[in-house]
């Protein structure tokens, strides 16, 4: 019971950050911040999914084709978004799939406006820029951009934190009567530190610019699982409860230690709030399950 209820918890808190800050990859944090330097009138542009998804939106009235790597026609927003199944930047985006025939166009959607990862969006490009061919009401016209590279931040100050959290943890549990209330304090502070982190990065960035309710739901139901059993039992039982919350917090954490070296998170917190939330749930989640394991327990 004890390692179905580990199982299903890390897979419920990692899940928001993994769907939401690498729907497209595997990064939570990269060295770039991308910037939009130029759009035609008309047309509305943000990037998404890390700095490496776009979202274009057209004004009613006004239409706009997309092209490719090779220049061809790839995708069009005219009284809805079409694809165009005979260009190759189509399909390697993923904007279009292999099934189906590869010429003509396919109608995706119905709105005026659409999102998509395009590989044109790499710090890669000439002098740091992008550039993505449109033409507007038959006019042509680019969508560029730039790349701005950010110094990765120091990671001594979290460690020295983690130091001195770990030797104030020690001074407080010399005492016996100290250890299960420091115990399951540590537990909460580590689940609650693992929660925030988890749907902040489901907030921010999914490929269609939504938010990942699902994953957030799903994170929210697990942290209660874990809660109630805490909440309740007394005792050994306690620690334990305790013990498992802090040891899942930790080790759902663990994927997202990038943060401590690419400076901008994913996320719809800042960088050293998640950067925060991450060291208290690992070193709180390690010595919360630490302490579970001693045997002094009393009640």
């Amino acid at each position: 019971m004890r390692v179905a209820l580990v199982t299903l918890a890390a897979a419920g808190l990692a899940a928001p950050a993994q769907a939401s800050a690498h729907a497209r990859g595997p990064a939570v944090a990269i060295d770039y911040r991308l910037r939009v330097t130029s759009a035609p009138a008309g047309v509305h542009v943000r990037i998404l999914d890390g700095d490496r998804s776009l979202e274009v939106s057209v004004v009613r009235g006004s239409t706009m084709l997309v092209t490719g790597l090779l220049h061809e026609p790839m995708l069009r927003i005219d009284g809805g978004v079409w694809a165009n199944q005979a260009s190759p930047t189509a399909h390697a985006d993923r904007v279009v799939t292999e099934a189906g025939a590869r010429t003509g166009w396919v109608q995706l959607s119905g709105a005026r406006s659409f999102a998509w990862h395009d590989h044109r969006l790499t710090p890669a490009g000439p002098r740091g820029r992008f550039a993505i061919g449109v033409r507007v009401n038959g006019r042509p016209a680019e969508i560029a951009g730039s790349f701005v590279r950010v110094p990765r931040p120091a990671l001594w100050p979290w460690l020295a934190g983690v130091a001195a959290f770990g030797a104030a943890v020690w001074a407080v549990a010399a005492r016996s009567a100290h250890r299960l209330p420091l115990t399951v304090a540590l537990a909460v502070g580590a689940g609650c530190a693992a929660l925030v982190p988890s749907i902040a990065f489901a907030v921010r960035d999914r490929p269609g610019g939504g938010v990942g309710w699902l994953q957030i739901g799903t994170a929210v139901a697990v942290a209660l699982a874990l809660g109630v059993p805490l909440a309740r039992f007394r005792g050994r039982r306690r620690a334990q409860a305790a013990g498992v919350m802090g040891a899942v917090a930790a080790a759902v954490t663990l994927a997202l230690l990038p943060v401590f070296w690419h400076a901008v998170v994913i996320s719809a917190l800042p960088g050293d709030v998640v950067r925060f939330g991450c060291t208290l749930a690992v070193a709180g989640g390690v010595a919360a399950a630490t302490l579970s394991l001693l045997p002094e327990f009393d009640g």
